[in-house]
């Protein structure tokens, strides 16, 4: 029964991590439709907008009880998470930058949080931990090269990308460090997503349009985005960071080029390359490194020896 439980432990947790990666890389999917249709500022504000709509039912219980510095700190993991990720973003492809080189620079997030994790007690990467990093890194980088364009905006334009990628590394490692108070997973969201509409207000009024355009492409976009990259990309991301180390769930991620592009396939038509299913091949060997505890990277790398036995005297 106990190896029962524990084969039911270990697909549970796989099917966990898929669900997050698919729906966190359906972001992307998501702007590419409305992106055509209006701009993406005004699509994240009605994105958000309809996210704390939906959620606000189901939140509410879990709301009424809540103190103000637990509202403080879900509205900050909200700004740095969700504002301070897609924002930039989306600011950096709106000046120029190709989706494909920002997704790159984007998909470094896995890394950075690896990199900082030292930070948080009990999270520190070491041993073989790194060696499936280095495998994941590579992966990613075959995966996404092909769609990398670097003389496309002003050199400045491509630290945007980067800015979000830290911004939502220190949400992570906050969050990781300090989760504050229990609530449910929709209170928590509910929260969060209400503290970024007044950020894509602004920016949205800075580019002079708060209506959304009367067409089904940019509502089915926004949909999309509400559902799948909303409830289902920040809903699972959250999830997981409460059950799983933070080298579990950088390693899921560094799947999210790949899944990416086979969205892209299924929905678009994109060609999927050679390069990008060598990436995925990459990756795959190195999760199962990454995802090592300390203490199993300890022993893989320790050589054993056996005991010395001594003759009496």
């Amino acid at each position: 029964m106990n190896v029962i439980q524990t084969r039911l432990s270990l697909l549970g947790s796989s099917l966990l991590l898929l669900a997050m990666v698919v729906s966190w890389s359906s972001g992307f999917i998501g702007y590419r439709y409305v992106a055509d249709q209006g701009s993406v500022y005004l699509a994240s504000l009605w994105r958000f907008i309809l996210a704390a709509a939906v959620l606000l039912p189901f939140a509410w219980p879990g709301l009424r009880n809540l103190r103000g510095r637990d509202v403080v700190h879900q509205s900050l993991l909200g700004l740095f998470a969700i504002g301070g990720y897609i924002g930039p973003i989306a600011g950096s492809i709106q000046l120029g930058v190709a989706p494909g080189t920002a997704s790159l620079i984007a998909n470094l997030l896995p890394l950075t949080i690896v990199v900082l994790a030292g930070s948080v007690p009990g999270q520190h990467t070491r041993g073989w931990q790194w060696m499936g990093l280095a495998l994941c890194l590579t992966g990613m980088l075959v995966a996404s090269g092909a769609s990398v364009e670097w003389n496309a905006a002003d050199l400045w334009v491509y630290s945007l990308p980067l800015l979000a990628v830290l911004s939502l590394a220190a949400a992570t490692l906050y969050q990781k460090a300090a989760p504050g108070a229990s609530m449910s997973a929709l209170s928590a969201l509910f929260i969060q997503v209400c503290a970024v509409v007044p950020v894509f207000t602004v920016l949205a009024c800075l580019e002079g349009e708060m209506r959304p355009p009367a067409n089904a492409g940019f509502a089915g976009g926004v949909v999309w985005l509400v559902v799948f990259a909303t409830l289902g990309g920040y809903g699972f991301y959250w999830l997981c960071l409460q059950r799983f180390s933070i080298q579990r769930i950088s390693g899921a991620l560094f799947l999210t080029p790949p899944v990416t592009m086979i969205w892209a396939w299924l929905q678009f038509g994109d060609p999927l390359t050679i390069s990008a299913l060598a990436g995925v091949a990459l990756t795959l060997s190195g999760l199962p490194l990454l995802g090592m505890s300390t203490a199993q990277g300890d022993r893989a790398g320790k050589v054993v020896r056996p005991p010395v036995v001594r003759d009496s005297e």
